[in-house]
């Protein structure tokens, strides 16, 4: 009997503990998706636009950016309301006969980027809407066309949400090398990136 007793108290005591925890678990996911406003993860995947014209407009002579290998990936955690980092990966190429900085190339030369970006989100502190997400964000990269070199980067872009999980996000990036001045293709650029955006 005194088993019985105890088994019983033993399994109500546990039933009640699993829903605080249920309930504790349903109200911290609602505060998170109140406070958040979305996912804490997102998975991006789209083309870029390259360039390296040799100037400091970002949108001169559009037509000359390189789209022969566009592939563009980011993974983006977002911890806060206004905060998130994102990783992301870039694919691209020169051409022959294509200009970078002023000179005519020779032979096709592959780009390839990976950046670290920390973001900030300010569409919330500029109007009320679930549907478009503005932000900024800072980082630093690795990127080659003909060697290895590293950038500090500006990011500029926003997300546009067709559905709960889905958007369309387009993002513009300025690229500072380091020793831009010694190198012949590995030097400042511009990049634009349009990738599909879904939240796991």
């Amino acid at each position: 009997m005194k088993k019985l007793v105890l088994f019983l108290t033993l399994t109500t005591l546990f039933t009640f503990v699993g829903q605080s925890q249920m309930t504790s678990n349903t109200n911290y996911d609602t505060v998170e998706e109140d406070t958040f406003g979305d996912a804490p993860w997102k998975l991006s995947v789209g083309v870029n636009a390259v360039g390296s014209l040799g100037t400091r407009q970002p949108f001169a002579r559009l037509g000359d950016y390189q789209f022969k290998y566009p592939l563009a990936l980011a993974v983006e955690h977002k911890w806060s309301r206004f905060f998130s980092i994102e990783q992301d990966f870039t694919l691209n190429a020169y051409d022959v006969n294509n200009e970078i900085d002023g000179g005519i190339l020779k032979e096709e030369y592959t780009y390839i980027s990976t950046n670290t970006y920390l973001k900030y989100y300010f569409s919330d502190l500029l109007f009320k809407s679930k549907w478009v997400d503005l932000y900024a964000g800072a980082g630093f990269g690795i990127f080659s066309v003909n060697e290895l070199n590293s950038s500090g980067n500006l990011a500029l872009g926003g997300t546009v949400w067709i559905s709960e999980k889905i958007g369309v996000r387009l993002q513009g990036i300025g690229k500072f090398a380091v020793n831009a001045k010694d190198r012949q293709f590995d030097n400042n650029h511009f990049q634009y990136v349009l990738q599909a955006v879904f939240k796991l």
